[in-house]
């Protein structure tokens, strides 16, 4: 193996941000199985709310409160959902400016993107269908033993994890999605039914997915635990 001299600048600790990137990771994925099996009755009363209840008489006004109840409860799990998937998304993009700003101290080879794409890279239209990929490969080519072994960071070999997450990701997050809205809008399937099967439907390639990015963070991090214990000389190369 090729040895490397000490990075530059030490290497900071990366295992807490990868735990804590892992652990919402998991409840993100938790939280939209939750979601898809809860569907049927949560579809039904996006229903009724196109209706609305009726207080035509007293007899009504206990279905009335019921249903306020069930739409403000179904308001509530839309919310969670969102402020779970948010954390789970604020958590890997620590992480991934942390393991970057090691990647660049452990490669004299410029990465491709600057360090603000670590953010816009996921949000400008278009590009955001690869920019955060290049991201994470220059990334994972740095932090892996030997390094970047050329001088253009971008013709190194790529890896297959990283690749079959990113996948995985455009699958259950774009493509799916876009296809599905696409079928119900042309009225091929039934709206509640239609909206609960096109939920199973990207719920499968968005857990795996998400089984693939955790493994993807520890990845990264032990390899740059790796090698900051041995710029430390802890551990051997």
């Amino acid at each position: 193996m090729r040895l490397h001299p000490p990075p530059p600048r030490p290497l900071r600790p990366l295992r807490e941000f990868a735990v804590v990137a892992v652990t919402a990771l998991g409840a993100a994925a938790l939280a939209e199985i939750v979601w898809v099996l809860a569907g049927p009755g949560l579809t039904s009363v996006l229903d009724r709310m196109s209706e609305g209840p009726s207080l035509r008489s007293i007899e009504d006004l206990l279905p009335a409160v019921t249903f306020l109840v069930r739409t403000l409860g179904t308001s509530a799990a839309v919310v969670w959902l969102f402020l779970i998937r948010a954390v789970a998304a604020i958590a890997f993009l620590v992480w991934l400016f942390r393991a970057r700003v090691n990647a660049e101290s452990l490669s004299p080879v410029p990465h491709r993107w600057f360090r603000i794409l670590i953010v816009l890279g996921w949000i400008l239209p278009v590009v955001n269908w690869w920019i955060p990929k290049q991201i994470v490969d220059d990334v994972w080519a740095s932090s892996r033993p030997g390094g970047v072994r050329g001088e253009h960071i971008g013709r190194e070999a790529h890896s297959e994890l990283i690749w079959s997450w990113w996948v995985l990701w455009l699958l259950g997050t774009w493509m799916l999605p876009l296809v599905g809205a696409l079928l119900l809008a042309a009225g091929g399937w039934n709206s509640s039914a239609g909206v609960f099967w096109l939920d199973v439907f990207t719920l499968v390639p968005s857990l795996a997915a998400a089984v693939l990015e955790g493994k993807v963070i520890l990845r990264i991090t032990e390899a740059q635990e790796g090698r900051r214990a041995w710029a430390a000389g802890i551990s051997p190369p």
